[in-house]
């Protein structure tokens, strides 16, 4: 079950640290996009360096562990079931967008770190993966100020399903054969 965004804004706002969970979710994606797998101890140390808090209880600890696990179990089932981790529809339109920015922001540095830590060469990736990369970048950038009413929310859902497919083919891409873990074999349980 993938984790529900407001509690764990809660539990970051608890930690005391200074990113939102659509960047956190979307570095867990972008990580798993260039092959990056990590044991429950590891992930929460990038966690700590990410979100620039103190290494998390055991309470918090499964939850975070459950951001990366969701990402893993949704991406992998290769049915493109991908959900971003984004505030629901009760929030303005802007913080929905300015969320969506940070997941691709999450998702870039989440690529980029496993892609350097990995056997992935990132600067050979396909055309493909490439423009997706890109334009997963232009879309980090994206300015909650233009968005206007019914056809602002349309344009929403429409770059969010983008995103999700985007994100999903760079999965698919570049882990088209299963990458070996950093270690033994991720536990999900």
């Amino acid at each position: 079950m993938p984790p529900n965004h407001d509690d764990l804004a809660d539990l970051l706002l608890s930690l005391g640290a200074l990113h939102p969970p659509a960047e956190l979710h979307g570095y867990a994606a972008g990580f798993l996009s260039a092959g990056g797998r990590l044991e429950k101890a590891a992930w929460l140390k990038h966690c700590a360096e990410l979100l620039d808090c103190d290494a998390p209880n055991p309470d918090s600890a499964d939850q975070l562990f459950g951001v990366y696990k969701s990402a893993l179990e949704s991406m992998a089932s290769g049915d493109i079931t991908l959900d971003l981790l984004l505030p629901d529809d009760d929030f303005d339109l802007d913080q929905r967008i300015a969320s969506l920015g940070q997941w691709c922001q999450g998702f870039l540095t989440g690529f980029a770190m496993a892609g350097k830590a990995g056997s992935l060469n990132t600067a050979n990736v396909s055309e493909d993966v490439g423009e997706a990369l890109s334009d997963l970048a232009a879309i980090a950038q994206i300015s909650p100020d233009e968005a206007m009413g019914e056809e602002g929310e349309q344009d929403f859902f429409s770059v969010c399903e983008y995103v999700r497919v985007a994100a999903m083919a760079v999965y698919l891409e570049c882990n088209q054969s299963e990458p070996k873990p950093d270690g033994p074999a991720p536990r999900l349980h």
